[in-house]
């Protein structure tokens, strides 16, 4: 094994990471591992949510997670994205010397804008990365209602 230089500010830039994420999962899930609508979740991937003229973007990283591990709802108002990345296969646990990759469940949420068309989102996988396309439903055109004369 080799041997590291203390570096404090690298100590300090992984506390402050730690932080953030248990203020993420506390705000979001509850404070717990277990959500708002029961999804459980050891780890929470890194999503980043856009505008993209008539329809917003998901993207989460999830590299190492096949496309078949992950499931996508909708629940009332509110997009879960879940599942599982498996660990190594062929190399035993008592082998690993550091272990910085999450394994196991993973679950996020996000709050669903009302102008989301839910019937036209898709979702695309590659590169270890899942793209979610929310198209916003099309502005309703005035409806005219004909005044018929009564007599």
């Amino acid at each position: 094994m080799a041997i590291q230089r203390w570096d404090p500010m690298r100590d300090l830039v992984d506390l402050q990471s730690r932080i953030r994420r248990l203020f993420d999962d506390a705000l979001t899930q509850g404070g717990d591992e277990s959500g708002e609508y029961g999804e459980t979740g050891s780890w929470r991937p890194a999503v980043d949510l856009f505008e993209d003229g008539d329809r917003y973007l998901l993207r989460a990283d999830l590299p190492g997670v096949a496309p078949g591990d992950v499931e996508i709802h909708i629940e009332e108002d509110t997009l879960i994205l879940r599942g599982a990345r498996h660990e190594e296969a062929g190399v035993p646990r008592e082998q690993f010397l550091r272990v910085e990759r999450p394994h196991g469940r993973f679950a996020a949420q996000m709050a669903l804008p009302p102008s989301v068309d839910r019937d036209g989102i898709q979702a695309t996988h590659g590169n270890g990365v899942i793209e979610i396309v929310l198209p916003k439903r099309r502005p309703r055109a005035p409806n005219r209602v004909r005044v018929a004369s009564a007599g």
